[in-house]
């Protein structure tokens, strides 16, 4: 009799389980609910949103790095001295600044 005992299965223990994990989700899915919660016109938009400070640190981080090391900030080129763009950028910046002048 006691072999017997060894190969019955228990009875398994679903139905509080089941109902915790089930309200865990709901409560995730609340949420992001909640910070969506404003439309976007597409999905690019709103992870922009969604991640803005992230994206935001990582851009000055990067901006500051090429700075310090004497790199272009918009290519990989080396920048003019005391300036943050190398002499293409300095030009095309020179013409954007002239046309928002006028």
């Amino acid at each position: 009799m006691p072999l017997l005992n060894l190969f019955k299965r228990k009875a398994p223990r679903t139905s509080k389980l089941k109902i915790k994990r089930k309200t865990r989700k709901t409560k995730a899915k609340k949420k992001t609910i909640k910070k969506t919660s404003k439309k976007f016109e597409n999905r690019f938009q709103k992870f922009y949103h969604l991640n803005k400070t992230r994206l935001n640190k990582e851009r000055r981080s990067k901006y500051k790095d090429h700075k310090k090391i004497g790199i272009c900030v918009r290519c990989k080129r080396k920048a003019l001295k005391g300036l943050t763009f190398c002499s293409y950028h300095r030009k095309k910046q020179a013409e954007y600044n002239k046309k928002r002048n006028k």
